[in-house]
């Protein structure tokens, strides 16, 4: 899964979050539940032509593809609208139609692109905060993809839970890493801008997940 305009954006510093409180809007809602049907429906596509059902019953193609955008994109925007919240700026996820539409188009051929959405900001925002909040969605896929590597390695090869979670060790880590090219839109070209330092520890992380996946995980490669 590639999501190329991930990003957060800065639009009219009016508006702000003053309890800096989680919250959701009802049209953020739909966005997010539009957002996960579609792409769990293309990745499910995706799967079912290039990789091994455990099962082999679509239904469970789709609940582990839905398991697994739940567990990597979506959490990753979560980890930017949190952080932007609990700095008391306005923060929601928007679903971009036409990225999503052209994720369903891609995954009939065999492979996803997607480019779902973005959350905006809306606040004063420093640097700093909005380095921290852009370094939020990276490393919310760097834990996620740790921790799924670790539980991998304690389970049986060639069962159902142990497809799940090297798929979520995979998709978190190429989706962190990803994110943090170092050019617009991209969540790395303000973390960049922010600390050089932190972007380079952050970037070697996720280089050293994803290595270490190819090299001891990862079983249809």
């Amino acid at each position: 899964m590639q999501d190329g305009t991930d990003g957060l954006r800065r639009v009219d510093p009016n508006h702000k979050n003053p309890t800096g409180k989680i919250s959701f809007s009802k049209t953020e809602v739909i966005h997010i539940t539009v957002a996960i049907v579609i792409l769990s429906v293309a990745f499910s596509l995706v799967m079912s032509r290039r990789f091994y059902d455990p099962m082999g019953e679509i239904l469970t193609i789709l609940g582990i593809s839905f398991v697994l955008v739940i567990c990597s994109f979506l959490l990753h925007e979560f980890g930017h609208k949190f952080v932007a919240q609990r700095y008391r700026a306005w923060s929601e996820f928007r679903a971009y139609p036409y990225g999503l539409v052209m994720a369903l188009l891609f995954s009939v051929m065999g492979f996803l692109f997607a480019a779902p959405g973005a959350v905006y900001i809306r606040g004063e925002i420093d640097k700093d905060s909005y380095g921290r909040i852009s370094l939020a969605g990276p490393a919310v896929n760097f834990v996620i993809a740790a921790i799924a590597i670790v539980v991998t390695l304690a389970l049986v090869p060639g069962t159902m839970i142990h497809f799940v979670f090297q798929m979520l060790a995979w998709l978190n880590a190429f989706l962190g890493l990803f994110n943090m090219i170092p050019v617009a839109p991209f969540d790395g070209s303000k973390i960049i801008k922010w600390d050089l330092k932190i972007y380079i520890i952050t970037a070697l992380v996720g280089a050293a997940e994803i290595i270490f996946i190819l090299v001891y995980i990862m079983e249809f490669f």
